[in-house]
């Protein structure tokens, strides 16, 4: 199989050499240290972004669309980028993979962190700290999410880099995906990393491998119907989206033919977002 488009969809919190918490919510997030140290943050996942893209265009890619999906929405340092990727920022997006379509042959995920409650997992959480997604009964975190929703597309998941955590992870729902563990978590804000250089060449290298087996992977899809079930450490909102049941005061659910109408109207509230065709961009 040749592949002509990949959708990457990154994190923060895997990167090599990331073992704190995205600064910009803290007291001193506008002071020089708030400021240097999401600055650092942002040089590391650039570094590791570039390594993927490098090898991919490598494989003979032609279409790389880039999700800096994490929550603070410009976490990627977009004048860095090597020539000839695109790349999806901002906040208040319509939807949680802004381009997606059914043209992307893969999906690959860059610093990746495991599923909240992971032992040892270096920022370990679900969207954000505490909550706890389930799908048909079973927990998923954010790599999973993603990969439910390419799939409804057939598009399968073929690569994740971060965390040893979260590559195991998805080793355990993707049969044949290939990882690259930069780090590996020793606790919430420990980890033993790679020199950055290092973990730049393992992605590089790895995510070269992957495109070799795309076509050995199936995409994630989930039994319909889809029940997706949402608990907060928190009591959450009286008020719940249409579609969507309170289950108790910690806990929503929703049932849809597919994950895709399950995660957009329990996330994002919207009953019936398109399933984008594949002439979309």
């Amino acid at each position: 199989m040749s592949v002509k488009s990949v959708y990457m969809m990154t994190d923060l919190e895997g990167s090599a050499g990331v073992d704190d918490w995205d600064p910009r919510h803290r007291e001193d997030a506008t002071t020089a240290k708030g400021v240097y140290d999401r600055a650092e943050m942002q040089r590391l996942l650039t570094g590791e972004v570039n390594a993927a893209a490098e090898g991919l265009f490598a494989a003979g890619v032609e279409e790389i669309i880039i999700n800096d999906a994490h929550g603070a929405g410009r976490t990627i340092l977009s004048e860095e980028l090597i020539s000839g990727v695109k790349l999806v920022q901002g906040v208040n997006r319509p939807c949680w993979l802004p381009g997606l379509s059914p043209r992307f042959d893969a999906l690959i995920q860059l610093g990746m962190h495991a599923m909240t409650n992971t032992p040892n997992g270096c920022l370990a959480h679900s969207m954000s700290r505490n909550m706890v997604y389930r799908v048909n009964g079973a927990e998923v975190g954010e790599m999973e999410m993603a990969a439910y929703l390419c799939g409804d597309l057939g598009i399968p998941w073929v690569f994740t880099s971060g965390d040893l955590h979260a590559c195991t992870e998805s080793q355990r729902w993707v049969n044949d995906i290939v990882t690259a563990p930069v780090k590996e978590g020793l606790g919430e804000l420990c980890a033993l990393h790679l020199a950055p250089v290092d973990a730049r060449a393992l992605i590089k290298t790895r995510v070269y491998e992957a495109m070799e087996i795309v076509e050995n992977i199936e995409p994630l899809i989930a039994e319909s119907p889809v029940v997706m079930e949402v608990t907060r450490p928190e009591p959450g909102r009286l008020s719940v989206p249409e579609g969507v049941e309170r289950v108790d005061d910690f806990t929503i659910r929703c049932e849809g033919k597919s994950f895709w109408q399950v995660f957009h109207n329990i996330v994002y509230g919207k009953r019936d977002y398109p399933v984008p065709k594949i002439s979309e961009t």
